[in-house]
């Protein structure tokens, strides 16, 4: 995936990532960063600050949940602070005919304008000229655009009473995600999970290239195409027949119809994995049950409840399942839904692990209260949260 200026520019004690689900991109970051994660900042609500310690570039590729990467360069009290070591950083990469941007999160426009100036002048002032400025909507230039205006783009947000800055080094291809996305053949649902959750919720599961993954909800296969994508074997179950049947026709079609031995997905019942799985174990298991019926409004919160706690005998019974499949060092991702009522509560449900031998995931110094929410989803009424369970040792 593109790095748009060199991997060295990231070697920093302090990276920023501009978060595609909030707090479960910050998890997925420290769960694939590990060790070199020491800790991690949340100044807002769109942007993480890592502190990290012999942090390889190349492991940045491996994120899914973030949509840039850019080494915290320069920290500002005020927009007029000195901008310099910034500015002379930034045009050792530019040339007369290249494009620049300033992308801000949760910035108020009367900064960002002061920012741009002074950024800007700098850079006409070391003989940049005709270094073309980007304006995009909303003050952010999103990573496909960084990619193709081939952009030097700089992030801006609030840093400890003041700002934050760095050059975009890495940004995702978000381009063939969307793809996956939208051109699959088979139906898609007004909540389907997108490519780049699933690949969140993979990295979540640990997994290396060869290893078994379990998806024992599988729906239309988006969970199994990713891993697919990434070598995985692929083992998939869903409990209704015509769904086994998309997933089968989208994985074909993710790799090109061609007949392959590397996945498997069949009808079954996910609260009967051992005996579907015959006593085997697999690396681990990524899913999202959802077991709602479809909602055309906020329900009223005692309905919400009614419906959860409907759900929850089949996510326990499942999870109890799945706790007798995965090996000792594998993880369990599991999606819940969260309901928004017409009363404006928030209604999820619990998973309790510790019972079946399962601990949550907690990677390195970083705590995290589960079940961790996704933020910014486009879904109406019916929102997500996320619970990571190991074995217990």
């Amino acid at each position: 995936m593109p790095f748009v200026l060199p991997t060295s520019v990231l070697d920093a004690d302090e990276i920023a990532l501009v978060l595609a689900f909030g707090r479960l991109s910050v998890l997925e970051a420290c769960s694939v960063l590990g060790r070199s994660v020491k800790r991690a900042e949340a100044p807002s609500e769109r942007v993480s600050v890592l502190h990290v310690e012999r942090l390889h570039p190349e492991s940045i590729r491996e994120l899914s949940g973030s949509h840039k990467c850019a080494p915290l360069t320069t920290k500002l009290g005020s927009t007029s602070g000195d901008l310099g070591g910034l500015v002379s950083l930034v045009t050792s990469y530019l040339d007369e005919k290249s494009n620049f941007s300033l992308s801000a999160y949760d910035i108020e426009e009367d900064d960002y304008e002061e920012m741009v100036r002074s950024i800007l002048d700098g850079i006409r002032a070391a003989g940049l000229k005709k270094v073309r400025l980007l304006r995009p909507p909303g003050n952010e230039l999103i990573s496909e655009r960084v990619l193709a205006r081939e952009a030097l783009d700089v992030i801006s947000f609030p840093y400890h009473d003041g700002f934050g800055l760095g050059p975009t080094v890495w940004v995702p291809d978000s381009g063939s995600m969307r793809q996956r996305g939208t051109r699959k053949p088979a139906p898609r649902s007004d909540i389907a999970m997108s490519p780049r959750l699933a690949g969140t919720l993979l990295n979540l599961g640990g997994l290396k290239p060869g290893q078994t993954v379990l998806d024992p909800f599988c729906g239309s296969g988006t969970i199994l195409i990713e891993a697919y994508g990434r070598s995985l074997r692929c083992l998939g179950l869903d409990s209704r027949a015509s769904r086994v049947q998309e997933a089968r026709e989208n994985i074909r079609w993710s790799i090109g119809g061609v007949t392959d031995k590397g996945y498997d997905v069949r009808k079954g019942d996910a609260r009967e994995l051992p005996r579907m799985l015959r006593g085997s174990k697999v690396d681990a298991i990524v899913t999202e049950p959802l077991l709602l019926p479809r909602l055309d409004a906020r329900p009223k919160t005692s309905t919400a409840q009614a419906m959860i706690e409907e759900s929850a005998r089949v996510y326990n019974d499942a999870l109890a399942a799945m706790a007798d499949s995965v090996h000792s060092e594998g993880r369990i991702v599991i999606v819940v839904p969260v309901v928004q009522t017409m009363d404006g509560d928030e209604v999820t449900l619990t998973l309790e692990g510790r019972k079946l031998g399962l601990r949550l995931y907690q990677p390195g110094p970083v705590g995290f209260d589960y079940p961790v929410r996704l933020s910014f989803e486009s879904t109406r009424w019916v929102k997500r949260a996320v619970y990571v369970f190991e074995p217990r040792a």
